[in-house]
Order: C-alpha cells, then sequence, then structure tokens
C-alpha cells in the first residue's frame, strides 16, 4: 500500500481541511505541534510497555487519541484509545503489537501531514524582533 492510499485510509480530510480554514495563519504552529506528539507518542507509549507501565500506556495512549482525533487521525485515535484501555485494564500483553503499528501510522500521518501543510503560509514568529516592547 502506498503512503497516499494508507493516510487515506486513517484519516478525516474534510476535518483537517476545517481546521486548516479555522486557524488560518496559526494552522502550522498547531499542527507542528501536533506533529511532534503523533511522532514521539508512540515511542513514549511502547517504552511504557517496555517497562510494563499501564498508568504510563494510558496516560500517553489518551493524550495521542487526543491530538489524533482534533487532527482527523481517525483511525491511529482508534488504535490509542484501545492502548488506553489496555492501560486501564492493566493487562498489555497485546499492547505491543497494537503500538507497532501505531508507530507505522504515525511515521505515515507525519509525512503526510507535512505534505498537507506545504502550500501553508509560514507560521506567524513568536517574537518580532522589528518591534519594540510596550
Amino acid at each position: 500500500m502506498n503512503t497516499i492510499s494508507a493516510y487515506r485510509e486513517l484519516t478525516d480530510a474534510h476535518k483537517l481541511q476545517e481546521m486548516r480554514n479555522e486557524l488560518e495563519g496559526g494552522f502550522l504552529t498547531v499542527i507542528r505541534h501536533y506533529q511532534a506528539g503523533i511522532l514521539h507518542r508512540p515511542e513514549r507509549i511502547r517504552q511504557a510497555i517496555r517497562e510494563n507501565d499501564p498508568e504510563q500506556v494510558a496516560m500517553e495512549s489518551h493524550s495521542l487519541k487526543s491530538v489524533c482525533r482534533q487532527v482527523g487521525l481517525l483511525r491511529m485515535g482508534e488504535m490509542a484509545a484501545e492502548l488506553e484501555a489496555l492501560g486501564n485494564s492493566g493487562i498489555l500483553d497485546q499492547a505491543e503489537s497494537l503500538v507497532e503499528q501505531l508507530v507505522a501510522s504515525s511515521v505515515t500521518a507525519n509525512h503526510e501531514l507535512t505534505h498537507f501543510c506545504s502550500g501553508a503560509a509560514l507560521p506567524r514568529p513568536f517574537f518580532d524582533k522589528g518591534r519594540q516592547p510596550d
């Protein structure tokens, strides 16, 4: 399966477009923040599984679930919800295979989010160096 078709199975592009329209100039800033979570949280979940820490699995999965749902990454949100439930149950036997799917999906989603954003305007700088403090 190619990257684009895999991404389409994972996402609701309409939700992402709505977000882009709503946030306008702040869209890239928000998406870059979400992309960091999409890439790093699956690794944190994987580490919590290795450490047999169900509470941490649940917490990291909950955060990832929220981020995914906000940007329309529906399948990833479902996988994160499944991992959260496993963490809450305290039984992590099935978590490893699920987190591997999530890691692979996060790479695909990150790539496609970057592609989607390539046409967006650059984010406004946090500090305007030319402006004097009030």
